[in-house]
């Protein structure tokens, strides 16, 4: 039950809506609900009832702590404050508990095994699929219910479509419940212009995932797996690897923001534009936003505005120590931050690893960005020559970091990183290019195919509002376009002996 796959498609999503508009309007939200488990059954089978039971959770927890909205007569406010506090510390411990055992588990015990010098025993976890999505989504609602940022007492009905939606459930994005929730209980008719643009949506992420991101999957396996071999593909390898996991990730939101929109349900978007960013922080800013904007609101702001961190940068400033009392506490929070975007990947040290690779990175461009950018200026280099040298180095930055994260061990990302310099061979990769998985005419119609991913990633960037225009076009112009994106996927798309249509690469995380 890959979004990208024919059994989505063509049963899966059209059964969905058929049921959904044929149900009367007061019980679609238990028609959508139904859909959200059965898909959920789909990949997971009997594990979906963890899901229950963080739904189960959420709602227990979420509904005692909307109605402390104010302390009861008699009671102290602060220790009213600090109940409620424990109550939501608990619960969020509580869900991030399910997600800890079953994914962690095996890798904490083992590195405190090897560190004390133990044996340790695999433990064998049957994962659920979604279970980093819906969890992190479960805590936000716990959060912003603390916070009182959600009005309306959540019910049981809303938290359980929230958490299982099936668009959302297996990549994202990861949404808000006051973002969503009630555009799914509401259970509006789907409409034909929100089909039209929906099936647009899901055609353009099946352009990227299926034509692009698949035909480049066997090309990384082989490099990766090879990387000593085929030493001479290491940049290569990096390149492509970066290309496929972008078109991967972003084509599967795509089909998933596509196939919400058919029911009139918003999600947020989580790209845009990543590769025209000026430096890492603000790549992080286009890539993966709704995980980045979790991350903000529920780590980096909390800890920074944390009383501890507030009383460490008071004392710093009372000692007249500026640098700390004006750095460190954002820094404690974004190492945070990184750590927990390294481990929320999965129980690697080479996520881990990642995780900490952008923290440098960050406090490196705090410390030297607007000086880079001063002598710059001093020079009247700062236009076209500044912004090529960005792009380099965002190119160098995001193509390191991603060979990294995709490499098997540090020693495979280190040797692969020593053969961008030592083994410069474009002889032996001409010759040997055939030999990757792809042929000639898949590296012609690959090659090709991302001009209009970069047209449109241009377009974009520069504000201009491509659906408006599109739906501004005659009738026989928009068919055109379309049909063509659909025999392109017919036609080129990655299929037969050697392509796994199935695997999608955030599906894991």
């Amino acid at each position: 039950m890959n979004y990208s796959a024919p059994g989505y498609i063509f049963a899966f999503l059209p059964g969905v809506i058929l049921a959904y508009q044929l149900t009367p309007h007061k019980y679609r939200w238990a028609a959508m609900l139904a859909a959200d488990y059965l898909f959920f059954w789909f990949w997971s089978g009997k594990l979906v009832v963890y899901l229950l039971a963080s739904t189960l959770i959420a709602w227990f927890f979420g509904s005692r702590l909307f109605e402390m909205k104010k302390a009861p007569a008699g009671m102290d406010k602060a220790l009213f404050k600090k109940k409620k506090h424990h109550i939501v510390v608990l619960a969020v411990c509580i869900e991030l508990a399910i997600l800890i055992v079953l994914k962690y588990t095996n890798f904490i015990g083992g590195n405190l095994a090897s560190l004390f010098g133990l044996e340790w025993h695999m433990w064998k976890f049957a994962v659920p699929i979604g279970i980093s999505y819906y969890t992190l989504q479960s805590v936000s609602l716990l959060c912003d219910i603390s916070a009182k940022k959600i009005r309306k007492k959540p019910t049981l009905a809303c938290i359980a479509l929230y958490l299982s939606f099936f668009p959302t459930i297996v990549e994202g994005p990861i949404s808000r419940y006051d973002e969503v929730a009630e555009q799914l209980y509401a259970g509006e008719p789907v409409q034909a212009q929100n089909i039209i643009h929906g099936y647009e949506r899901i055609i353009w992420g099946l352009y990227k995932k299926v034509f692009l991101a698949d035909h480049l999957a066997p090309v990384v396996t082989k490099i990766f797996n090879n990387y000593n071999q085929y030493s001479y593909f290491a940049f290569f390898g990096a390149i492509v690897c970066t290309l496929q996991l972008y078109m991967d990730f972003s084509g599967t939101i795509d089909i998933a923001i596509g196939s919400a929109e058919i029911f009139g349900i918003t999600l947020p978007e989580n790209f845009r534009q990543p590769f025209f960013a000026k430096n890492a922080g603000d790549f992080w800013h286009r890539w993966h936003i709704t995980l980045g904007t979790f991350f903000r609101d529920y780590i980096f702001y909390p800890v920074s505005l944390s009383k501890p961190v507030m009383k460490l940068t008071k004392k710093y400033r009372e000692k007249k120590w500026n640098w700390p009392a004006r750095y460190a506490g954002p820094m404690l929070a974004l190492l945070l931050v990184w750590l927990a975007n390294g481990f929320w990947h999965g129980p690697y040290w080479t996520y881990i690893g990642y995780g900490l690779y952008y923290f440098v990175l960050m406090f490196i461009e705090l410390m030297w960005e607007k000086p880079f950018e001063a002598w710059f200026e001093r020079h009247h280099w700062n236009g076209k020559p500044l912004k090529i040298i960005r792009f380099i180095k965002l190119v160098i930055i995001v193509l390191i970091g991603e060979m990294f994260f995709r490499a098997a061990t540090f020693s495979a990302g280190w040797t692969m990183l020593k053969y961008w310099f030592t083994s410069i061979r474009p002889g032996a990769m001409y010759a040997n290019l055939r030999f990757l998985g792809m042929d000639s005419w898949d590296w012609l119609t690959v090659s090709a195919g991302f001009i209009p991913v970069i047209i449109v990633s241009v377009l974009n960037e520069k504000q201009v509002a491509l659906r408006e225009k599109f739906d501004a076009l005659p009738m026989w112009k928009q068919l055109a376009v379309i049909y063509a994106a659909i025999l392109v996927i017919v036609i080129f798309g990655a299929y037969g002996p050697g392509y796994n249509a199935v695997a999608m690469m955030y599906a894991g995380f």
